[in-house]
């Protein structure tokens, strides 16, 4: 089926004008495969799985685009694991005019139509499967992103049904085939060992053929681990087995932020990021992840002694989180450490090297990770990434998995590797490793000289899974000139972000207001809405929102 041609003028969509698809955005081939095989899909549900970082966003909009431009549907839902997520979503879909509005409380009935529909959490359906029901009822375009979600509460998958069984048409996008550990997940095929069975697959081998995304290198660290358990001193490094109890302990001591193992690796990280950004990327960035809120402002701490530089603190979801997020993103700044928020779905495409700092061993959950590098920036060349973590043997299985992958690439297209050598080659190579050292115990508490000083270290990390231990990293350059934090993300002119700001703009008028007459905040609201003709701010268009704005101006006046 021949792939469907942007319209040369504006497309008459719901409410307003669709632009034509803007031409300095072409598809990717693998999105115009997927838009042919979804053309001839009979069914109600269809679900493309693409390797994180291939573009499955800029996919799910072009069939939002397509089925708003002909009228088979009238309003599009995107439901997202996070807040955080659900905006970068409407951000995105505004460059193609579609608007939709983030994050919406749903209490009080439907969206108002002036826009094109919402993109709202799992965890919202879930609160209101209702509404978003009787939503449904108008021809619906339903856009899952990552749908395994759908499972991480016993009711979040009913509800989803309830909500959007009799909606138009349900595409459910996932980058990485996932299992069904309870109840299946709505709208999935599985075969027969219970894995996803995707109507469209777009694996990371084809990605990296198609330039579409970044290899990436893994570096397992192994070190001498010392911990108590049960009246009894433990010490091991990652090759010695040990009953699964003692070596989730002996990995939580690697990751303990106070101790050796977790310096030695920051130094390295923040020394291989100074060499990327010397090597033509000088706006490189690097992530930490971490495994909670107070582990990760524990590691930011160390990470801002070592580096001279404060970095960025994102937590799941909190306050500021998108915008702090967004600003690291268009920011020089070096290092973002982040609890899960920026795990999955998050694109900040200069980031070249992680740390994996967290006890979490899931596949899915490590291949969300490593898709946060994988994303490609505009460059002449192909860049490689840079993944540190433990050298545990479950976490270098994980690993070896996605290098075989990349084994599979070259066999796809053999001139890639005398590419990916060269690449391997690129940065400096590393003094040999020092003499051994025994790793703190995660129940210490404090940062001391000793310590920070790093002295007896044997760390090392491998580039090539099938070699032994490679040579030691150095430890990280002078501390760089501290640099100004940005906390807040520039101003959007997006149809929601201008709502958003009038909205904003309401409650500081009725609160100057509510001080000038005494009326309560309710009364000025409702009296207002009364002369506009709507039954909530929320429920307000554009239009309402500066007229009533304009009425409150107009009462501080008088």
């Amino acid at each position: 089926m021949s792939q469907p041609q942007p319209q040369p003028e504006p497309i008459s969509g719901p409410g307003r004008n669709l632009p034509a698809w803007p031409q300095d955005r072409p598809l990717r081939k693998w999105q115009k495969l997927a838009l042919a095989e979804l053309a001839g899909h009979s069914g109600g549900s269809f679900l493309a799985s693409a390797t994180p970082a291939a573009g499955k966003t800029t996919f799910g909009l072009r069939v939002a685009w397509e089925m708003l431009s002909s009228g088979r549907v009238s309003r599009v839902v995107v439901v997202a694991p996070t807040t955080h997520i659900c905006r970068q979503w409407a951000a995105d879909a505004a460059r193609y005019g579609i608007d939709l509005e983030p994050n919406r409380p749903n209490a009080d009935g439907p969206e108002t139509r002036d826009f094109h529909g919402v993109t709202v959490t799992y965890q919202t359906v879930a609160a209101g499967p209702g509404v978003h029901a009787d939503a449904a009822r108008r021809p619906t375009l339903v856009i899952a992103d990552e749908p395994h979600h759908m499972g991480d509460q016993a009711s979040w998958g009913v509800s989803a049904r309830r909500a959007f069984d009799h909606a138009e048409f349900r595409l459910l996008l996932s980058g990485t085939p996932f299992r069904s550990d309870n109840e299946a997940i709505p709208w999935v095929s599985y075969d027969e060992d219970g894995l996803s069975s995707a109507d469209f697959t777009y694996g990371y081998p084809e990605a990296l053929v198609d330039r579409v995304c970044r290899p990436v290198t893994f570096l397992p660290y192994d070190g001498e681990m010392e911990w108590s358990s049960e009246g009894k001193v433990w010490t091991a490094d990652f090759d010695l087995v040990l009953p699964a109890a003692e070596a989730a302990r002996r990995l939580r001591t690697a990751l303990a932020a106070e101790g050796e193992w977790m310096g030695e690796v920051l130094r390295d990280a923040d020394a291989r990021l100074s060499e990327v950004r010397g090597a033509g990327h000088p706006d490189a960035g690097g992530l930490v992840v971490a495994t909670d809120q107070d582990h990760a402002r524990a590691i930011a701490r160390r990470l801002a002694f070592i580096t001279g530089e404060e970095p960025e603190i994102v937590m799941s979801d909190e306050p500021g989180a998108s915008a702090r997020i967004a600003a690291f993103s268009d920011s020089g700044q070096r290092w973002l450490v982040s609890v899960l928020m920026v795990s999955e779905g998050v694109d900040i495409p200069r980031l070249r090297v992680g740390v994996y700092a967290t006890a979490a061993r899931t596949e899915l959950f490590f291949r969300q990770v490593v898709g946060r590098f994988i994303r490609t920036t505009p460059s002449p060349r192909r860049q490689m990434s840079y993944l540190l973590l433990p050298a545990d043997s479950r976490l270098k299985q994980l690993a070896f998995e996605i290098e075989k992958e990349r084994r599979h690439a070259i066999e796809l297209e053999p001139d890639l590797a005398g590419e990916l050598e060269e690449l391997d080659q690129e940065l400096p190579e590393r003094s040999e490793a020092g003499e051994a050292f025994s790793a703190l115990s995660s129940s210490a508490a404090e940062l001391d000289d000793a310590i920070l000083a790093q002295t007896t270290m044997q760390l090392f990390a491998t580039d090539d899974f099938d070699h032994g231990p490679g040579p030691e990293k150095s430890l990280a350059p002078a501390p760089a000139a501290r640099k100004p934090l940005k906390s807040l993300a520039p101003k959007s002119d997006s149809a929601y972000a201008v709502r958003e700001r009038l909205r904003e703009e309401r409650k500081e008028l009725v609160a100057d207001v509510s001080r000038r007459t005494g009326e309560s905040y309710q009364q000025i609201n409702a009296r207002i809405n009364q002369v506009l003709g709507v039954a909530s701010v929320s429920k307000a268009t554009r239009e309402e929102l500066e007229r009533g704005n304009a009425l409150l101006e107009r009462d501080l006046k008088i």
